[in-house]
């Protein structure tokens, strides 16, 4: 059974997101969740290998960012991910619940032109297949 992210809501998912971060790399990395009450800094999550830094952008977008509809969405991710680069990742990864198309994959891999960072989008297949390898973690999120 995969999580109905809609019925989740955003506090929802950014607490599956979190716990599947920490269950994905506690045993090689160093994870921080960030507190973004006073501003996060362009980071929800940080995971550091040694001296190299993957962040993580949590969006709660269930209908993704076309150009058409929520047209401040799309900026939102470039203003995150332009100050996730100040602290020189090596891969950035955005994370929103749903299905991208092509054209919202295109703009989340054109942020990465002229950087060095690599570029990554956990969508919902991704979180889905995350949360069937570790089926603990889903069944104690959508447990009644």
């Amino acid at each position: 059974m995969a999580v109905e992210w809609e019925r989740v809501g955003q506090p929802g998912f950014d607490r599956i997101v979190e716990a599947l971060v920490h269950r994905v790399y506690d045993a090689t990395a160093r994870v921080e969740v960030v507190n973004g009450r006073g501003g996060d800094d362009g980071i929800d999550i940080k995971v550091t290998h040694g001296s190299r830094a993957r962040i993580f952008q949590l969006k709660y977008y269930l209908d993704g960012f076309p150009t058409t509809a929520h047209k401040g969405r799309r900026k939102s991710i470039r203003q995150s991910f332009t100050r996730a680069m100040q602290h020189q990742p090596w891969e950035w990864i955005l994370v929103v619940p749903c299905t991208l198309t092509t054209a919202e994959w295109e703009f989340v891999t054109s942020l990465a032109a002229g950087q060095t960072v690599r570029v990554g989008v956990w969508d919902r297949a991704k979180l889905d297949g995350l949360l069937a390898t570790h089926a603990d973690l889903e069944a104690s999120f959508t447990r009644d």
